[in-house]
């Protein structure tokens, strides 16, 4: 029905004797109380006057009095059952959907109500809201007005076939609309329903309009020849052989149902609802054997379908397996209630591109003005089904997973920004900065460390708000600890604060400054954890091996658990032509973390020095399969192949070496790069 339509219903209800007689019968304390007993005449007057305004027709002067008197009087219920359908009267959606939320407050068995607050919020595009508001004002009745239960429960179904419940929607569909005249629009949502097509009408290609029509028409009418004569045209359209397996088996014409359900299941896309149609068939004709084959067959295919495994419980019930019916039973208990997914290829052959991308981008804008102010779950909603159409977008993953850091969602939100970073973000560059430093305490938080003194360095800027912030991320990602700027002891904030400088020094190869600085710190701060690793790590970079070693092996008493010192000692120890300590270090390493890719590597290259190939060769391929996309491992493991004369490995090795040192440098820049282009 057209919305326009409704709206003058609703205007006649709010002022008509069988609305006052349903409010009154739904309510208590319906009617106002005497002038006197609510305060002032002024609220009798703008009552009244309201009242005559609705009547002469004049609209907008009536909500103006109706708003006026409620200002006065906010309990008068009738007041704003009146003003609420006026507001819907005139398009007023926005103002509809805040009045009724008043109405069904105080009214929460009134079922109508719930209706016309789902409906407003179905003309506002709040369709999750919509959905459920529309399913209770059904559930409580609408006795009172059939015209008004009609229009809800019309747009109850276009809202299952949105959130994919087609079923449903078919069943409501064929019981309000089966008899009499049917209206082109109930016609086109059972199309939709009947081809699974999780699109609102308006949402459809004009294209395609007419074919959802005819699978609505042959739906209504339940006609297996109308159904037949649509699949000569379309042989191979998705669901339109499951609903003409439907109308045959309704038909009684149960062996022509069978076919055309296997016939749905050799097209795409692969579900278990043709294959469960097929058990429910078997099973009404008491076919048993051939049920529980078909039942069994479903759930092989579809082992986490939880409808599979009922249908599997019934067929090995009807077939005495009582042994199979009470394992089905426990199985289908234990999975998850069925979750509707919408298919991206039923969307994209049906959808009309142009109104997606419309919606799309303003629901993105919508997005924006929720992320500005801080409303982060509406934000992240909106991101998220934006998102689903536009999944290669950084800015988008970017802005999800700011909101899901200011929801504390931080797992999501390091995944989101991980990506973002790939991507590319398009800002300006006081939010890239602020993304970026999000994404390195992030990276902190969660242990990267390395990544996250790449990413923050890029955040630093010597006149930035963030300048302090920044540094003191640096600080925290610089001594390896794992944990949020907020959650560092009061007594260590200068150590931090002091590390991050001396980071900021060696982002800018500042080595003859920072250095001092190292040194300095440690006289104040001896055993801090990871402050000689630090050290240490930034004179290898100058060849200064010597000193590093003795920083290493003070961070071994420090920090006896982590294999990085030794890594370190075997990496120090190969650049100075050392391979047996190198294979000390590397073994030391291991012992601590078997799944260091670093320890495997140099364990490998020290052990093809000394002429180990067997262990050099196991070394090295672990490293690979641990770290496949490091040209370094492969070369080097082609190496150790060539010397135990196994060429063709030894070939591939290579070729996989340049492929990847190709790929290097042709590939998307650096993480900090990434979110920045």
């Amino acid at each position: 029905m057209p919305q326009q339509a409704l709206r003058s219903i609703c205007l006649g209800l709010a002022l008509s004797p069988f609305a006052g007689l349903a409010w009154a019968q739904s309510t208590p304390a319906t009617q106002s109380p005497p002038a006197t007993t609510v305060g002032t005449v002024e609220f009798a007057r703008l009552r009244d006057q309201a009242a005559s305004e609705s009547e002469a027709g004049k609209t907008a002067d009536a909500i103006r009095d109706y708003q006026q008197a409620l200002t006065l009087q906010p309990d008068w219920k009738e007041g704003w059952w009146n003003l609420g359908m006026l507001q819907y009267g005139s398009g007023q959606f926005p103002d509809t959907k805040s009045t009724f939320e008043k109405v069904t407050a105080f009214a929460p068995n009134l079922g109508i109500a719930w209706g016309v607050l789902g409906l407003s919020e179905y003309e506002t595009g709040d369709y999750d809201a919509a959905l459920g508001h529309l399913e209770q004002g059904q559930k409580l009745g609408m006795q009172d007005d059939d015209e008004i239960a009609r229009v809800s429960e019309f747009h109850l179904c276009l809202l299952l076939i949105r959130a994919g419940e087609f079923d449903r929607a078919s069943a409501l569909l064929r019981t309000r609309f089966g008899a009499g005249i049917v209206p082109e629009q109930a016609k086109i949502a059972l199309g939709l329903a009947t081809l699974r097509v999780p699109l609102l009408p308006q949402r459809i290609d004009p294209s395609r309009e007419a074919l959802v029509l005819a699978v609505g028409a042959a739906s209504i009418g339940d006609d297996p020849k109308a159904f037949s004569a649509l699949l000569r045209t379309y042989p191979t359209l998705p669901w339109l052989h499951l609903a003409y397996c439907r109308s045959l088996a309704r038909a009684g014409r149960a062996r022509e149902a069978l076919d055309a359900c296997q016939a749905e299941t050799r097209l795409p896309p692969k579900s278990p609802l043709p294959w469960i149609e097929v058990t429910r068939i078997e099973l009404q004709q008491r076919a048993l054997p051939e049920a529980l084959q078909s039942a069994r067959t479903t759930v092989r295919l579809f082992p986490n379908d939880v409808e599979a495994h009922q249908m599997l419980l019934q067929a090995a019930e009807a077939s005495g397996n009582t042994a199979e019916a009470a394992k089905e039973r426990d199985l289908a208990a234990a999975l998850p209630p069925s979750q509707a997914q919408p298919d991206d290829r039923i969307v994209q052959l049906y959808a009309n591109k142009s109104v997606l991308a419309d919606e799309a981008q303003a629901r993105w804008k919508q997005a924006l003005r929720e992320y500005v102010a801080a409303d982060y779950p509406a934000a992240s909603a909106d991101l998220k089904a934006w998102l689903a159409s536009n999944p290669s977008n950084g800015t988008g993953w970017a802005l999800l997973g700011l909101c899901e850091f200011a929801l504390k969602e931080y797992d999501n939100a390091l995944i989101h920004l991980d990506r973002s970073a790939k991507l590319g973000l398009s800002a300006s560059a006081e939010s890239i900065d602020q993304a970026r430093y999000t994404y390195g305490i992030l990276l902190v938080r969660a242990g990267r460390f390395d990544e996250a003194e790449t990413i923050l360095a890029t955040a630093w800027h010597p006149a930035s708000p963030l300048r302090p912030k920044v540094e003191f991320a640096l600080g925290l990602a610089l001594l390896r600890r794992a944990e949020f700027p907020t959650q560092t002891a009061a007594t260590e904030t200068e150590l931090v604060s002091d590390a991050g400088g001396i980071a900021v020094l060696l982002e800018q190869s500042k080595y003859d400054q920072a250095f001092p600085q190292f040194k300095l710190l440690l006289d104040r701060y001896p055993n801090a954890p990871f402050l000689h690793y630090a050290y240490g790590t930034a004179l290898i970079a100058l060849s200064e091996f010597d000193q590093a070693t003795a920083q290493m092996q003070a961070e071994r008493t420090i920090s006896p658990r982590s294999e990085l010192p030794c890594v370190s000692l075997a990496s120090i120890a190969l650049r100075q032509g050392n391979p047996a300590p190198a294979v000390k270090w590397a073994q030391c390493a291991l012992d601590l973390n078997h799944d260091s890719v670093s320890a495997h590597y140099l364990l490998g290259r020290a052990t093809l020095q000394l002429g180990d190939l067997a262990t050099a060769i196991r070394e090295l391929e672990i490293a690979s399969t641990l770290s496949p996309e490091s040209p370094e491992i492969h070369f080097n493991l082609a190496r150790a192949y060539a010397r135990a004369k196994m060429p063709d490995k030894a070939q591939r090795e290579r070729e996989t070496f340049s492929r990847l040192s190709e790929a290097q440098k042709n590939s998307q820049p650096a993480l900090p790069q990434g979110l920045g282009r």
